[in-house]
């Protein structure tokens, strides 16, 4: 059965990299890379489960997938976009975007963020 993962231990690895980018003000606090990463660890349930659909329609499903994606102060992930993509499902990047911006992060007093977030889908 395939699981999630970071870095090298699961069909979904290496959900990080990329550091937040204060997309309004300039020298506002921002939001952290560990709090995004957190959020994201907490919601890779969610994205296993849309892999695992994807992977009974293509069992060759795998790849790397780069989203944008900006964090208002509110905690409301406002935008969210495929960047780059090897999976070739444009179903499930659709699924996966919608998902995201489902998210939610803690409301803090800090400027809007717009990050990249890659996330590597390979099969167990």
């Amino acid at each position: 059965m395939a699981g999630v993962r970071r870095h090298s231990q699961g069909p979904v690895a290496g959900i990080g990299a990329g550091g937040p980018r204060v997309a309004k003000g300039g020298s506002a606090p921002s939001r952290s890379r560990e709090e995004i990463e957190l959020v994201f660890d907490k919601n890779k349930g969610a994205i296993f489960a849309l892999y695992n659909r994807a992977l009974r329609r293509d069992p060759a499903l795998q790849g790397k997938l780069v989203l944008k994606l900006t964090i208002e102060p509110s905690g409301v992930v406002s935008s969210c976009e495929v960047v780059s993509s090897e999976l070739d499902d444009p179903e499930m990047e659709r699924k996966l975007v919608q998902r995201v911006k489902m998210f939610r992060f803690k409301d803090k007093d800090v400027a809007t963020v717009t990050t990249t977030k890659p996330i590597d889908f390979f099969p167990a």
